[in-house]
């Protein structure tokens, strides 16, 4: 969880700093954000156990990372247009 936290804190800090005027570019935020969530998702793959409990905790980190490595994706259009502020 900390690595899907800290991937998805460079998400809305170039965000924030897109709203400054400083444009980020956009497949460097995708590239720096996929590197901890990539790491997280391999982390939380490993910790997967046998039993329920092991794999609700471990369901949270993989929803959390999968959905930071989707975000391409997903939303690359509205990502896109948020960091040109239009």
């Amino acid at each position: 969880m900390t690595l899907a936290t800290l991937g998805w804190a460079i998400v809305w800090a170039a965000l924030g700093v897109s709203k400054l005027g400083w444009r980020p570019p956009e497949m460097g935020v995708y590239i720096l954000a996929g590197i901890p969530a990539a790491a997280g998702l391999g982390y939380a793959v490993l910790t997967i156990r046998a039993k329920r409990a092991w794999l609700y905790m471990a369901g949270i980190a993989l929803f959390a990372n999968g959905s930071l490595l989707a975000l391409p994706f997903a939303f690359g259009p509205e990502f896109r247009s948020a960091l040109l502020g239009s």
